[in-house]
């Protein structure tokens, strides 16, 4: 008959306290971790943990020292270690923080149409008023990276976000209509605009901008909804779930050889 194999972690070992000054092993994220030279044992075991301590450290003066000596080196020990984790927690707040300050200022940079070279000003200026307010914070804002090539990643990355939200809640409409305008930008290229009102099962309503798509050459009917087509697919629309299209009466959406509602 075959013997089950056994599982260390099923045995639900614990840490003994009085491990730490006899071997000097701290637990750092449930790991038994020697305060000495840092490394980590697989388990919560004794004899692990004290083959470690007198492989390793055998000749240092660890081993000859009182229990009294011991329990004094391993507090220093385990201050020090403190010290260096509460250090990396500290960079790794700030430099969290400097993040999302980046992200706040990309957006309005984005949301006020202003050229992407502008993040380069905004932080100038914003290091000038640090000089002023706060001079001890100044590394701190130097950590904001607001480079027109990270301003451009930034937006990205923030549309690609915005249109994760949109999808998930087109997901969960019941139904949902949409409003179309086809109309032409300061660089004379005619922009389709596509508007989304969705209801949930609760009857709540909400309305969004679903996309633009850039029409390119003529502005026929065909291939404005050719368009219309790739916007629903792009955002996941289905197209069942559609009880309504409204246009802004041009003829080419409107017409009769071609209107929307009836390709569909």
């Amino acid at each position: 008959m075959a013997t089950e194999k056994r599982k260390v972690d099923s045995e639900c070992r614990t840490f003994n306290d009085e491990w730490t000054w006899k071997y000097f092993f701290t637990v750092v994220k449930d790991k038994p971790v020697c305060l000495i030279c840092n490394e980590a044992v697989a388990v919560f075991k004794e004899y692990n943990i004290s083959r470690h301590f007198t492989s390793k450290h055998k000749n240092s003066n660890y081993e000859a020292m009182s229990e009294y000596e011991r329990k004094q080196n391993v507090e220093s020990l385990c201050k020090k270690l403190s010290g260096r984790q509460n250090f990396f927690k500290k960079v790794n707040t700030i430099q969290e923080a400097a993040t999302h300050a980046s992200y706040i200022v990309v957006y309005n940079i984005a949301e006020n149409n202003k050229a992407l070279s502008d993040g380069e000003f905004v932080k100038q200026c914003m290091l000038q008023v640090c000089d002023v307010l706060c001079p001890d914070k100044k590394n701190n804002f130097q950590t904001v990276s607001l480079s027109r090539e990270t301003v451009t990643s930034r937006i990205e990355a923030i549309d690609k976000n915005l249109t994760s939200q949109l999808e998930s809640k087109i997901g969960q409409f019941k139904f949902c209509s949409i409003a179309m305008d086809e109309s032409t930008d300061i660089n004379d290229t005619a922009q389709l605009v596509l508007f989304i009102r969705g209801v949930y099962e609760n009857f709540e309503i909400t309305e969004e901008l679903a996309c633009m798509r850039s029409l390119k050459g003529t502005t026929k009917g065909c291939y404005i909804f050719r368009e219309f087509q790739e916007g629903l697919l792009t955002l996941k629309v289905p197209v069942t779930n559609i009880c309504n299209i409204t246009t802004d009466g041009a003829p080419n959406m409107t017409g009769k050889k071609i209107r929307i509602s009836w390709s569909l």
